[in-house]
């Protein structure tokens, strides 16, 4: 698998996110309490210091890159996980673009701008689901990603059902999530959909490597 260009993406999120710390530091108040976490009202309910706060998404970089880039040398199944690697390399950069989203919402939010950050959020996420869904379907058997269940783990076809499965109504979920959030949903709304959606997609993803299984066996 080749891993030059999810490297040089979380380089440059790196770089991109230690300059944008690097000036708001300059410019927030060393003793201001900078928020870091906000409710589903949007609204900001945990504070910390502005050194500590801009510096914990580029530290998420640093571990998310740690984790993707170690990894695929502990997997037994190395010849399957290479025929996975434009999904795995999609997957690795999608999230990194979550981390420097957030941060740019700290960032941006220290520096006293107003976001509709539920709105934001639930669109951000809606693209992520759409994204990782249209790529779940070119995941071969792992055991690094990937819908894993006791099914899936024995049977190649079911597994490749049960992505399919999980791809569909991950990208149908991303699309609602999308729209909700053109819609100006109320927060509640938004949080529930997310939070219930993707519960839903899990959820429908392992009952259905099951049925799949058990109709193999029939």
């Amino acid at each position: 698998m080749n891993a030059t260009l999810p490297l040089k993406v979380s380089a440059g999120a790196l770089l991109a996110m230690l300059v944008a710390s690097a000036w708001a530091l300059a410019i927030v108040p060393a003793d201001a309490q900078v928020a870091v976490h906000f409710n589903m009202e949007g609204q900001p309910d945990r504070f910390a210091s502005p050194l500590f706060a801009f510096a914990i998404m580029p530290l998420g970089v640093l571990f998310a890159t740690a984790i993707f880039a170690v990894a695929p040398h502990f997997e037994r199944q190395k010849a399957n996980l290479g025929r996975s690697g434009s999904a795995y390399a999609t997957i690795w950069m999608a999230t990194i673009a979550i981390l420097l989203v957030a941060h740019a919402i700290i960032v941006v939010s220290a520096l006293g701008v107003s976001l509709a950050i539920p709105r934001g959020l639930t669109a951000v996420l809606g693209l992520f689901m759409i994204v990782t869904g249209n790529v779940s379907t070119r995941v071969r058997p792992n055991g690094i990603m990937g819908v894993r269940t006791p099914w899936t783990r024995t049977s190649d076809r079911t597994w490749m059902k049960t992505q399919r499965v999980f791809g569909w109504t991950s990208v149908l979920l991303g699309l609602v999530l999308i729209a909700l959030a053109i819609a100006d949903a109320a927060p509640a709304v938004l949080a529930s959909a997310t939070v219930g959606g993707i519960l839903a997609v899990s959820l429908s993803s392992v009952a259905y490597s099951f049925w799949a299984a058990r109709q193999e066996e029939t």
